[in-house]
C-alpha cells in the first residue's frame, strides 16, 4: 500500500461561526466536513477527506486551516 501524503485541515472553534449555509461544507465534494446540528461545530472527516483543501479557501472566516 502506498503511503498517503496529504494534509487533512481542522475547523478552529474560535473562528467557527458555524453558519447555517456553509460554504465551506458546500464545496467539500467529498462532504468530509460535517456537521449534524445547525448551531454545531463542524468537523473534518478524516477518513474521507483526502486534503484537497478547498474548504479552507472558501470559508469567509478563515475557520478551516491545516496546523
Amino acid at each position: 500500500m502506498i503511503g498517503l501524503n496529504y494534509r487533512v485541515p481542522s475547523v478552529d472553534a474560535d473562528k467557527c461561526r458555524a453558519c447555517r449555509q456553509c460554504i465551506a461544507r458546500k464545496s467539500c465534494r467529498l462532504k468530509a466536513l460535517v456537521q449534524f446540528e445547525a448551531n454545531e461545530l463542524p468537523y473534518v472527516d478524516a477518513a474521507i477527506c483526502r486534503g484537497c483543501l478547498v474548504c479552507i479557501e472558501d470559508c469567509p472566516f478563515r475557520a478551516v486551516v491545516v496546523k
